[in-house]
């Protein structure tokens, strides 16, 4: 790590620890396992992060940030394109659903290990979160012909969950490919399953 900035040597132990986080599950990881994996000492790694739920914290953290970056980039292609409002939220969720396979290990750590953050640690999580989530619903609340009696907040929470779980099951060996799938996942939900 020699010749690295500070937030360099962070990113690298963070993406080590994720590797290991993901691989043993975070209460089973140890920093010495992360230390191993990374070939680093733990003096190095202590250095950079007081405790390990602050290197799971920075990971959530950067995937969160990179995510709202990736959502900002689609609305201005989007604008710029001069999409109307369902096909610009349509290209919101192909591009935020690509990030998150695109980092599949991350994303799916997020899922399965944001609980461990606890204290001002967690506030600070779920504020990131919650941007996310005002975003999509406040672009979401911009389509024509949504349905009044439907609950906003229950429509944007099932995208993110159909996104984020995509993680588990999507496999691109098989009958679909990833842009298929997508594209299916948003034909259900503008059109339903029924023939008309």
């Amino acid at each position: 790590m020699f010749g690295r900035s500070t937030e360099e040597k962070r990113a690298y132990i963070a993406k080590i620890a994720g590797e290991v986080f993901s691989a043993k599950g975070f209460k089973e990881s140890s920093l010495q396992d992360v230390s191993a994996k990374g070939n680093l000492s733990k003096a190095g790694i202590y250095h950079y992060f007081k405790t390990k739920e602050e290197i799971l914290l920075f990971i959530l953290l950067k995937n969160t940030d990179q995510g709202m970056q990736v959502l900002e980039d689609s609305l201005k292609k989007s604008a710029e394109q001069q999409l109307d409002e369902v096909d610009s939220f349509k290209e919101l969720f192909r591009t935020y659903a690509n990030y998150l396979l695109n980092n599949r290990k991350v994303s799916l750590l997020v899922l399965r290990e944001r609980h461990q953050v606890t204290g001002k640690s967690r506030k600070i999580i779920l504020e990131r979160e919650r941007d996310i989530f005002s975003l999509l619903k406040e672009k979401l609340t911009c389509i024509p012909g949504l349905k009044k009696k439907l609950n906003i907040n229950l429509i944007v929470f099932q995208f993110i969950s159909m996104i984020h779980w995509m993680g588990y099951w999507f496999d691109e060996k098989k009958q679909l490919n990833r842009h298929q799938a997508i594209d299916q996942i948003l034909e259900i939900v503008f059109n339903g399953i029924l023939e008309s």
